[in-house]
């Protein structure tokens, strides 16, 4: 018994590893593994709203006790999570997307873009005037058109006989709903065209700078709604 003893003894002392000092390194012959413990952490809850987010930062901050981050990614969406902890691991508390149904821009027909300027827009001057030009130019489904690149002229037939010419502003300012509803829909610039069939052209024309004002307008809204818990360092709130 006591021989198997140290036999056994003897193999675990070869069979441990060891460490070497060579050239003033250090090196060992056997390979080692952290294990990462389980720690309980919130799952990520997805919303389609500001509202919602500031409703759970309000509610959850105490029993959260950290300094909650609130992101504003994009003009669509915002992602809510904590700062380190001891173990210097941050936690996804929220997430807000918005999903409201986006205009379609580009060529349209006038059945669609009559509904698309009355339901995807917020009224303005710019949609009454589109409106109206869609009004004048369908009659007869026909419009014919002299474009010189800067500005396009249209002549439209209403009714059998009368022919009318108009000038068509060749750029009109909009405010789609493009962002989250709790905050003002950013205003930008479209080019219009129109061609035959009485199909009307709409392009952004801003080279996206609408989207920069969208997530200013969020980081206001949420400044606003969250100016307690920012004022005594619980929130934070960036863009």
């Amino acid at each position: 018994m006591d021989i198997t003893r140290d036999v056994i003894t003897k193999i675990e002392e070869m069979a441990a590893p060891k460490t070497y000092e060579i050239n003033g390194e250090t090196y060992s012959n056997g390979c080692l593994s952290r294990i990462d413990p389980v720690y309980d952490s919130p799952s990520v809850l997805n919303v389609s709203s500001l509202e919602s987010i500031v409703k759970l930062v309000t509610k959850e901050h105490k029993s959260i006790n950290q300094t909650i981050f609130v992101h504003v990614d994009d003009y669509e969406s915002v992602s809510v999570f904590t700062t380190y902890n001891e173990r210097f691991e941050r936690f996804d508390l929220y997430r807000s997307r918005f999903d409201a149904p986006r205009p379609g821009f580009g060529w349209k027909d006038y059945e669609n873009a009559m509904i698309a300027f009355r339901s995807q827009f917020i009224p303005n001057v710019g949609v009454n005037y589109l409106l109206d030009i869609l009004s004048r130019i369908t009659d007869e489904n026909s419009v014919s058109s002299n474009d010189n690149g800067m500005t396009q002229t249209v002549e439209a037939r209403s009714g059998i006989s009368l022919k009318t010419k108009e000038k068509i502003n060749p750029r009109v300012k909009l405010r789609p709903y493009r962002t989250f509803l709790e905050v003002e829909q950013p205003e930008s610039e479209f080019l219009v065209r129109l061609k035959e069939g009485g199909q009307i052209g709409l392009f952004e024309a801003d080279g996206g700078m609408w989207k920069l004002e969208a997530k200013s307008n969020i980081r206001a809204y949420f400044e606003e709604k969250l100016a307690a818990l920012i004022e005594s360092g619980n929130v934070i709130v960036m863009a």
